[in-house]
């Protein structure tokens, strides 16, 4: 049936059909059977997402406005995320950041602070905002596919956007191009290892998204685009930002203890190999 489908990753040809019970049912989803990627056909019709207008945040419930619970969220986020990123960095690694999809700016104002060379991409108008006129960070409006520049950067940085940018294999050929040698990918994306997750994802995660890694897929698709894999970790956030994230949190801890393949979140660290 899906003959003439191929894997956006190895492109092989073992396609199979991923039944979807819950969740929109406006798009078909694709798993390769060699490489575990799952995948949308791109057949948003009707429903487009624009990231240029602002849908990625308002849609997502992320949240458009970067207001008080907006900014600890995401600033704490960036802490936990640095934190874990310096256990792999060498004495000699150019301290330079690309952040693609860098939101408000938080994660580079934060490194910024701590010596780091900054640079992000955002395409949404009101988090480019305050990225470069709240923040004064040197940020562009666009989107990773119309950014050029010949600066390597030690750290490239891409929080729950991997899944999200379209031409999967050129996204990672332009990332390693810009990475210098020896430099460090941080990758974070949902962790669809168990398929029938992907029922329990928010409709506009559905929609925004292009794949649906799981913790093996994800490590195939880096290592076919020259990275070797440093670190692989799935986690469960423990959300303290209201009272009954609060109430409910010894259960979520609780949840730190079932298998990888069942946490929801997938974060791996890598590294550009030596050409």
């Amino acid at each position: 049936k899906n003959k003439k489908l191929l894997c956006p990753n190895c492109s092989s040809n073992k396609i199979k059909n991923l039944k979807l019970y819950l969740s929109a049912k406006d798009f078909e989803i694709f798993t390769c059977m060699a490489c575990d990627l799952s995948f949308k056909e791109n057949v948003n019709e009707g429903k487009e997402f624009s990231f240029e207008d602002g849908d990625y945040y308002s849609k997502k419930n992320v949240g458009d406005k970067v207001n008080q619970r907006y900014k600890k969220h995401f600033l704490r986020r960036a802490k936990n995320h640095i934190d874990h990123i310096e256990n792999f960095i060498g004495k000699d690694l150019n301290k330079s950041v690309l952040d693609i999809g860098c939101g408000a700016g938080l994660f580079i104002e934060h490194l910024q602070s701590k010596g780091w060379k900054v640079e992000g991409i955002v395409p949404d108008p009101n988090m480019f905002n305050h990225a470069k006129n709240k923040l004064n960070l040197n940020v562009q409006k666009k989107l990773f596919s119309e950014w050029e520049s010949e600066q390597k950067f030690g750290l490239i940085y891409l929080s729950h956007i991997l899944d999200d940018l379209p031409n999967l294999k050129g996204v990672l050929k332009k990332i390693n191009a810009s990475l210098e040698k020896e430099g460090i990918l941080f990758v974070e994306v949902p962790n669809l290892s168990s398929k029938f997750r992907i029922n329990f994802e928010k409709e506009a995660e559905l929609l925004a998204g292009k794949y649906f890694f799981s913790i093996n897929s994800l490590k195939d698709t880096l290592e076919r685009s020259g990275f070797k894999i440093l670190n692989v970790k799935t986690f469960r956030l423990v959300h303290l930002n209201s009272f009954f994230q609060i109430l409910i949190s010894p259960i979520m801890f609780l949840l730190h203890f079932m298998p990888d393949k069942y946490k929801p979140y997938l974060r791996i660290i890598a590294k550009k190999e030596n050409e």
